[in-house]
């Protein structure tokens, strides 16, 4: 079955590992999370506010998307949230080492 949210190829891999890992999509983590400032996030855990950005090597390497996401960065930080940015080349690496990378944060830096 199909998402009712657009999927990147880096999200999806994210996501499947996270769900092998017996994370419940919609209840230990939410995708495409809404935030005010009509930013969306591609992965959040809200109860601990930790965000997850994946970053496709395209996309965030066009000049007005790297100020965005600065943009966007700060907003977090100062709404309390703590941000993660994963690379498109490091989820095509090694999506298992990723994840453990924000299982650790999420298990270590809980409000």
């Amino acid at each position: 079955m199909k998402p009712w949210y657009f999927e990147s190829n880096i999200e999806e891999k994210i996501r499947i590992e996270m769900q092998n890992r017996g994370m419940r999509l919609g209840v230990d983590f939410v995708i495409q999370y809404p935030l005010k400032h009509s930013f969306i996030l591609d992965i959040a855990f809200p109860d601990q506010n930790l965000a997850v950005e994946l970053d496709g090597e395209y996309w965030h390497s066009l000049k007005k998307n790297k100020k965005r996401d600065h943009m966007k960065d700060n907003i977090l930080e100062k709404e309390g949230w703590t941000l993660i940015r994963i690379s498109e080349h490091s989820i095509n690496q090694d999506v298992s080492g990723c994840v453990d990378f924000v299982l650790n944060k999420l298990h270590n830096e809980t409000p």
